[in-house]
């Protein structure tokens, strides 16, 4: 397990220096941590192992991309979901995913507290939903390119939280 808690924060903190320095984070370092978390598993438990690790990275990505379709969460970092299962396994993932959406709410909420935009990010919630129900279509919730409406962080900050929390609450 050491190894893997160690292929964990490694990946965290490269990720969360990435999304600092750029708002993305690397397809490259994804994949790397992918493949050490797949052959950990084949290492330890063989094929079964790779399989079980293949299935931990693909649950993220199934239950997470209708928030990517809609513009919510960035395909970083659902890819980022994805490294951590196939380095955790699918209970730790699953969890980390819950923790992390709970940290980014909190972020969330302390940026309007500061950035005092908590009326305009209502409103522009409302407008958002009212949209969708009257066209009856959903609609991009967001432009992630434009990173001056005071609307986005840094969604790797929360999942680090996640993961920090699942290891702490075990």
């Amino acid at each position: 397990m050491a190894i893997r808690y160690t292929a964990l924060i490694l990946l965290l903190l490269l990720a969360v220096i990435s999304d600092r320095r750029t708002y993305k984070i690397k397809n490259s370092l994804h994949g790397v941590f992918i493949l050490i978390g797949v052959g950990l598993e084949l290492w330890q438990n063989g094929l079964k192992g790779g399989s079980i690790a293949v299935v931990a990275m693909i649950i993220p990505i199934l239950i997470l991309f209708p928030l990517f379709a809609l513009r919510m969460l960035g395909a970083g970092d659902i890819k980022l979901f994805a490294s951590i299962g196939a380095i955790m396994g699918s209970g730790f993932v699953l969890n980390a995913m819950v923790y992390s959406f709970l940290s980014g709410g909190l972020m969330a909420l302390l940026l309007m507290i500061l950035r005092k935009n908590g009326r305009e990010r209502l409103r522009h919630l409302i407008a958002y939903m009212k949209t969708c129900f009257l066209t009856l279509s959903l609609q991009p919730y967001t432009d992630f390119n434009d990173k001056s409406d005071g609307a986005k962080f840094r969604f790797s900050y929360a999942i680090a939280c996640g993961c920090a929390a699942v290891i702490v609450l075990g």
